[in-house]
């Protein structure tokens, strides 16, 4: 199908004016060349043809891993160019399972003013089989938005919301309504507390990811106490970025060692309270560690 579709894209975007203009096609053939054509050249068959303008033909179907993120952003914008619009009953979104709408170049973050509350609104019965869900970098999110995803997208195992502007109240939201998860990104979500992390670890159990790290300005909102949490009821726990997390202490990281038997990796770096003895024990331990005392 792929191939068919690269093939044929320019030849058949090229004649279609010409051939719809003058043609009268039936259903049938319009979805045959449906297949034919990419994404942006099925646009235009929405304002071109009558029969495909009244058919309930699907124009896009999204493919399981739906990573391609400047194709998944030019989507909505489509979707959601006008309250009715064509695209929005027209793209098929239902066998996605990951979706990437993030960036993940500081100078590409602009591209995702696409990603605002309206988007989020408009999930309901869009994605019901996601899984994945990367939203590194987009900045124009609230927690209202996050919100909307933890209600509409319960089987989320995996959510990456690093570098958004969020609080506590979207991460509450996600660990009340997605208990599945897996993994979860927070990194450089600097107005995030002990509150909401230790929410995660009560109602996550089968977490096996966290980054909670808060880049080069740093963050003291996150403390021994959340990071207790974490380490008395995720047992799964494999890997934990706590890098710029100042005031986390021994206590905390050598109760992680101790209870999380499937730790693999624990990333320190720039936590200043930490010292040589919980170093040695991670080594003893064979535990992959990055440590670095400023």
């Amino acid at each position: 199908m792929s191939s068919k579709r690269s093939c044929f894209a320019t030849p058949v975007s090229t004649l279609l004016p010409v051939l719809l203009r003058y043609g009268d096609f039936s259903v049938a053939v319009m979805r045959t060349l449906v297949l034919l054509l990419t994404f942006k050249g099925v646009a235009p068959l929405v304002t071109i043809s009558k029969e495909i303008y009244m058919a309930k033909i699907i124009l896009f179907q999204a493919p399981k891993e739906w990573i391609n993120n400047d194709e998944v952003r030019m989507m909505f914008s489509a979707m959601l160019g006008t309250t009715e619009s064509e695209w929005k009953r027209r793209i098929d979104t239902s066998l996605v399972e990951t979706l990437m709408l993030g960036v993940n170049r500081e100078n590409e973050r602009h591209k995702t003013n696409i990603v605002i509350l309206t988007w989020f609104r408009s999930l309901e019965n869009k994605f019901p089989n996601l899984l994945s869900l990367n939203l590194t970098g987009c900045i124009y999110i609230t927690d209202a938005s996050v919100s909307e995803v933890a209600r509409r997208c319960s089987k989320l195992h995996t959510l990456n919301l690093a570098g958004c502007n969020i609080t506590d109240a979207s991460v509450v939201a996600v660990a009340r309504g997605c208990s599945n998860l897996q993994s979860l990104g927070i990194r450089t979500c600097r107005n995030i507390t002990d509150a909401s992390v230790s929410e995660v670890a009560r109602r996550c159990l089968n977490l096996h990811t966290l980054d909670l790290n808060m880049g080069f300005q740093g963050n003291n909102n996150i403390t021994d106490l959340s990071v207790l949490e974490v380490a008395r009821h995720c047992s799964n726990l494999q890997t934990l970025n706590l890098g710029s997390c100042r005031r986390i202490t021994d206590l905390s990281v050598m109760e992680v060692v101790r209870r999380c038997l499937n730790i693999q990796s624990l990333l320190l770096y720039n936590c200043p309270h930490i010292t040589s003895a919980c170093k040695n024990t991670m080594q003893q331990c064979q535990i992959a560690f990055r440590y670095k005392k400023k």
